[in-house]
């Protein structure tokens, strides 16, 4: 009996081992993002004159979600350099083949990314409001969470949204281009709130 939990802990441990060994590398994409990201960020978020406060900057919240993504990837690259000397690069495995076994492990997070990706992409032309309901819906039809409950949960919160940034602290969006259909009133409305 203590020979077979033996052998299990140990099994477990070399899985740990392997799965520990091939997400390595989606912390070295992470960290090369991430610093390449705020290189450019003075180019692509330009400083708005405002006396709301330097918080409501449009390059401040991104600059801090980078500038953590890149700490705590950096920590974990760090990990990975110490234990280069026993990776499967260095023991002279198929580098390719590694990399698809390593991306199939996060699918889920590069479908996630993705639909990220076009949520950006869609703000200026749905509008804050639609582009964040079609985002957010979809992500909990992926996760099986889709019903009246959570849907509900899913408007409210975007209404809270909203009114938190729209309105408390003024935080401004590109018109959208689906607004400019509207008459000019209810399209400057639509622009201000949604």
């Amino acid at each position: 009996m203590n020979n077979i939990s033996t052998k299990q802990i140990s099994a477990a441990q070399e899985n740990e081992e392997s799965l520990e060994e091939k997400s390595y590398g989606v912390y070295w994409f992470l960290l090369l993002v991430s610093v390449l990201l705020l290189c450019l960020l003075p180019d692509q978020a330009a400083w708005v004159n405002t006396k709301r406060g330097w918080f409501t900057q449009p390059m401040v919240g991104s600059a801090l979600g980078l500038s953590v993504m890149a700490i705590f990837s950096l920590v974990r690259v760090a990990q990975s350099l110490k234990e280069f000397r026993n990776s499967a690069i260095v023991r002279g495995e198929n580098t390719v083949e590694m990399v698809f076994d390593g991306l199939e492990s996060y699918r889920t997070a590069i479908a996630s990314s993705l639909l990220f990706f076009l949520y950006i992409q869609s703000l200026t032309l749905f509008g804050f409001l639609l582009s964040t309901v079609l985002f957010t819906t979809t992500l909990l039809w992926l996760s099986r969470l889709l019903d009246r409950t959570w849907f509900i949960t899913n408007l409210l919160t975007v209404a809270a949204l909203i009114i938190v940034f729209r309105i408390i602290l003024h935080i401004w969006l590109p018109d959208a281009w689906l607004y400019s259909l509207l008459p000019d009133d209810l399209a400057d409305l639509a622009n201000q709130y949604l």
